[in-house]
């Protein structure tokens, strides 16, 4: 009975460039084991949505947020028992360098190997935030698709630039914009009676299932 019981729709956009998508990622999709949720996974473009939006990176938009940041971040890594740990030249990184190829990937494995998505996924936040590791040149996506055992790496390398991978992407950046989305992660979900709610940001998990009529219990164990 429970197995037949109706699922929240969940939409997860994110981008792996974000510190707190990495959180989310981890903490929300550990929750699957309680909750009655299909959560899709939506990587988008964050520097366009915050262009869209008018809005910048919270440390360097107003100086005394990136040390708040870093502190923050590392207290729901080991609260969520992620073993997350910023590179030294994480600040030089978001002004010099773009994941948007490290998504666009991930929206070419939906496309092509869909039930890999999720451990591609995965692999690019882990080899960033944990191995603290380049996502940004193809022989960084190479050793991430063969780690996860995808049938033709040198196919979705090049899907990464096909239209239809970039179309796929900018949908979901557009999805993200037009629901009112300024940073990552953001999250929707879609409750019975078809209204949709709206959260930004790692630390609403209680009040995504509360909504749900969930209880949360704190961190599950990840699977990092």
């Amino acid at each position: 009975l429970r197995a037949m019981a109706k699922k929240f729709a969940v939409d997860l956009y994110f981008d792996v460039i974000s510190p707190y998508s990495f959180i989310l990622f981890e903490s929300l999709l550990a929750y699957r084991s309680k909750w009655p949720m299909a959560i899709t996974l939506k990587p988008m473009a964050i520097s366009h949505v915050m262009k869209a939006a008018g809005n910048k990176p919270p440390a360097l938009a107003v100086p005394a947020k990136g040390p708040y940041m870093f502190k923050d971040v590392m207290r729901l890594a080991r609260y969520y028992n992620i073993p997350f740990k910023f590179r030294d030249d994480f600040m030089t990184i978001i002004t010099t360098k773009s994941s948007i190829n490290a998504d666009r990937l991930i929206c070419a494995v939906q496309l092509a190997e869909p039930e890999k998505a999720e451990a591609v996924a995965r692999a690019l936040f882990r080899r960033f935030w944990v191995e603290r590791n380049d996502i940004f040149e193809k022989e960084d996506f190479i050793e991430v698709l063969s780690a996860c055992g995808v049938s033709s790496p040198s196919s979705l390398l090049s899907a990464i630039s096909s239209e239809a991978v970039k179309g796929a992407m900018k949908q979901n950046t557009d999805e993200a914009v037009e629901s009112g989305c300024f940073g990552a992660p953001w999250t929707v979900l879609t409750l019975e009676n078809g209204k949709k709610e709206h959260f930004f940001g790692s630390d609403r998990l209680h009040i995504i299932g509360h909504m749900m009529g969930q209880k949360f219990d704190g961190p599950l164990s990840s699977s990092l």
